[in-house]
């Protein structure tokens, strides 16, 4: 036995139905704060730069190269497990912190020679450090503390090299 066609069947073709717009709106609900969290703002930062004014004069050349100080020398700081180096460029001298006792570090002294080195080396704001692979973490971050408390707030980290060997 065949039945007939039901009343939504033959009411549907006849009578119009608004759309249902609630999946449409939960949608853009999901999708519009995630594309804003994906969005990239510019961030745009301004210099202050005075750059020194032409000299008119050809006799204040040599004067003003006279003036002009040398570039700062780097600072190398090498932390290693006994004792720590601190190493200026084109000073052959090299100033050895060693240990108090096994496992503490001197830091108090490594203090003083930072505070002197930036007496020295006034305008040098770059410290690059240089920490052996098997150095303590909390030496290499109280080593960096104590450089950054001295004014030296740029710390360049150098990697020791490192060899590899084939297994025979």
């Amino acid at each position: 036995m065949a039945y007939g066609p039901s009343q939504n069947r033959t009411g549907s073709q006849h009578e119009h139905r608004e759309p249902n717009l609630i999946p449409i709106m939960n949608l853009f609900i999901v999708i519009i704060p995630m594309l804003m969290t994906i969005m990239v703002s510019v961030h745009l930062a301004m210099i202050a730069i005075t750059l020194p004014a032409p000299s008119t004069d050809a006799s204040n050349g040599g004067e003003e190269e006279e003036q002009m100080e040398e570039s700062p020398k780097m600072i190398t700081l090498a932390l290693f497990p006994d004792r720590f180096e601190i190493m200026v460029e084109g000073d052959k001298g090299v100033t050895e912190i060693l240990q108090l006792s096994p496992g503490r570090h001197d830091f108090v002294t490594l203090d003083k020679n930072m505070a002197e080195l930036k007496i020295a080396h006034e305008k040098q704001g770059t410290i690059e450090v240089l920490p052996d692979p098997t150095v303590r973490f909390d030496t290499l971050l109280r080593s960096i503390d104590i450089c950054k408390s001295n004014d030296f707030p740029n710390i360049k980290y150098l990697t020791a090299l490192t060899k590899y060997y084939r297994a025979k």
